[in-house]
């Protein structure tokens, strides 16, 4: 607490260093090369502008036939080039080659500050695509439960804002450092010139400079986090009135959504105009200063000779002031601006640094033999308090048909998603063939799984990209194999476009039982060793699901099949039946010998038998 103020504030010198270590950590040091090619650009680009402004002098003497002008360096080099060229080096060819040396300075300046500029975005751009790329890599790796904490909008929020905004503040960086370099070369001629005019000039502009950055800075940082959550909020209500449309529609919810829009939108008003006062009213600030300083400098060579500034001199200074003063102008919007960004960055450092990842590398097996849960227990982290499972101990080897069957909230997906690796046990451990899953490579282990989930997803492109997975590689054997096995062929090669044809987002095209079929052909196409169903057929009629398990058990004998199952019948010829309640294991055995114990399995099999027979009288009814 040391480093604090009265009120609790980190003095503000703190403040400025904690603000330029976190822009050299975030934007500057990861990329040296860059940094260094911009810093070489601009100091040659103020170097030139220097040259500029300090040629005007001489032409100026000269032109004004001032005594002594004749015996200045730059006027004498010119007149021995000249003559080294054979040309007679009067006055007016003297007059005449300095105007044109001066143009060409100013030409070059322009061409060198064009040049930085172009620099300077090509170097923004680059970084925005490494930034989202990477951001978009660290959220596919990050450890699911992580990501399940957050909304989908969210997410797409900090993928998109902060790598649009290590673009800006790198071009605002270049722009500070480059207002930075012109203004101490500007004002290392004007010290050269005269270094009492200088000092009058330094304190006004530091002091303008300096006070408006302090007031300035922080209010633009806080503009900057407010707006970036109004944004944030705006993401996740767009995703969520794109992903429940039919919700939104159905319950009449537009009206709503765009009311909510409008006053999140409206919300940005007053931040976004508070910041564009802040980033441009340095402008006024300057202008104040700078015509303060051309009057009291125009005074002093007109009324007090004496002190040593002639007309010449005055005008340098003047072309000096004019172009020192968008330098500075540049370097309080820069920073404003930078404040403005720093919500943004700090999210680039959070994901980047701190969003824990999946595991790399690890032990890899060439063929599953078997799969074993060893005491497993688990608890959510959002209810740690709250086993989903406890105790669970099961074993399932290749060539069997495993199902997994319970009431709702037993745990029998949390199974799934612990065999998948999503989630790591509280307790206990999950062993494929006698590894501890955790010591696996996650990527290699998931090739050999296939997996079907309650929720179906199918991306919005073509049915043979959906089954495939965009792998142009996989042939179109295979994938009409694969269809045909999920009962799904016939259908696709009677639409106009066959497996060409677009689904739609989340397969809008396409009808719940269509996109479960899907996404069985997905899970099966590379014969995988593991294959998962979790509630895969739940959208398909009876005839249907009993025709796609009939086809799967052609594969389960090089593979470890488990169905998660809410409808029994689906179920009765599985070599092994895990009867989960309140998440342990309470049943285990074959159909006959469940039902034989007239225990949970046998009511829960009467109890599905009764509604699916009172469905089908419900359904024959309607016809």
């Amino acid at each position: 607490m040391g480093d604090r103020n009265a009120t609790g504030q980190r003095p503000r010198v703190q403040q400025d260093f904690d603000t330029v270590a976190f822009y050299w950590r975030v934007a500057i040091r990861p990329y040296p090369r860059e940094a260094t090619a911009l810093l070489v650009l601009i100091v040659t680009s103020a170097v030139v502008d220097m040259v500029s402004v300090g040629l005007s002098i001489p032409l100026l003497d000269v032109l004004t036939g001032q005594a002594g002008a004749a015996q200045n360096r730059v006027v004498m080099g010119m007149q021995a080039v000249l003559q080294s060229v054979g040309v007679v080096p009067s006055t007016p060819v003297v007059t005449f080659a300095l105007l044109g040396l001066v143009s060409l300075f100013f030409v070059a300046r322009s061409g060198l500050v064009l040049w930085n500029q172009h620099q300077i975005a090509a170097i923004a751009v680059k970084l925005r695509r490494k930034t989202r790329v990477a951001l978009f890599e660290k959220f596919l790796h990050a450890r699911y439960e992580e990501i399940a904490k957050r909304s989908r909008g969210t997410i797409i929020n900090d993928i998109t804002m902060p790598a649009e905004a290590i673009a800006g503040a790198m071009t605002n960086i270049g722009f500070f450092i480059a207002g930075a370099f012109n203004s101490l070369v500007m004002i290392g001629l004007l010290v050269y010139l005269s270094w009492w005019a200088t000092g009058v000039i330094g304190l006004l502009a530091i002091g303008g400079i300096q006070g408006w950055r302090w007031y300035a800075d922080q209010r633009a940082s806080a503009c900057g986090r407010t707006l970036y959550g109004l944004r944030g909020e705006q993401s996740k209500l767009q995703v969520d009135a794109v992903d429940g449309l039919r919700v939104v529609k159905a319950h009449g919810l537009e009206p709503r959504m765009v009311e909510r829009q409008d006053a999140l939108s409206a919300a940005e008003y007053a931040p976004e105009l508070r910041l564009v006062f802040l980033r441009n009213g340095p402008i006024l600030v300057n202008e104040l200063i700078a015509v303060v300083i051309v009057l009291g400098l125009g005074a002093i060579t007109f009324f007090r000779p004496s002190l040593g500034l002639r007309f010449s001199m005055l005008a340098a200074f003047l072309l000096a002031i004019r172009r020192l003063a968008p330098s500075l102008v540049g370097i309080n919007q820069a920073s404003v601006t930078l404040s403005r960004y720093k919500r943004e960055l700090e999210v680039i450092e959070e994901v980047l640094e701190r969003l824990p990842q999946e595991p790399r590398g690890g032990a890899v097996v060439d063929r599953v033999t078997d799969v074993r849960l060893a005491q497993v227990s688990f608890a959510y982290p959002s209810r740690p308090d709250h086993f989903v499972l406890s105790g669970v101990t099961a074993e399932m080897r290749r060539g069997t048909v495993n199902a997994i069957v319970g009431p709702t909230g037993a745990g029998k997906s949390t199974i799934a998603s612990l065999l998948l690796g999503l989630y790591e046990p509280s307790s206990g451990a999950m062993f494929v063939n006698g590894v501890d899953l955790r010591r696996l490579d996650l990527a290699a282990w998931r090739k050999k799984l296939g997996y079907v989930c309650q929720d179906i997803f199918v991306f919005n492109t073509s049915i043979r990209d959906n089954i495939a997975l965009g792998d142009e590689r996989v042939p179109q054997s295979q994938i009409a194999w694969a269809a045909g096995v999920a009962q799904l062929h016939e259908f696709i090669t009677s639409l106009p476009e066959g497996y060409n044809t677009v689904v739609g987002d989340r397969g809008l095209r396409l009808s719940g039982g269509q996109c479960q079929r899907l996404a069985i052909a997905r899970a099966i196409l590379s014969r995988p060793e593991l294959l998962i169903f979790d509630e895969a057929t739940s959208a398909l009629d009876n005839l249907t699901e009993r025709a796609v398990y009939d086809a799967i058990s052609t594969l389960h004998d090089e593979a470890i099949v488990i169905v998660i199952a809410h409808r029994l019948s689906t179920v009765k010829e599985a070599d092994q039946i895990l009867v989960l309640e309140a998440g342990r294991i309470v049943e285990r055995g074959t159909h006959e010998a469940l039902i034989s114990r007239r225990s949970v399995y046998a009511r829960l099999y009467e109890e599905d038998h009764t509604h699916s027979a009172a469905g089908s009288e419900q359904a024959a009814l309607l016809k």
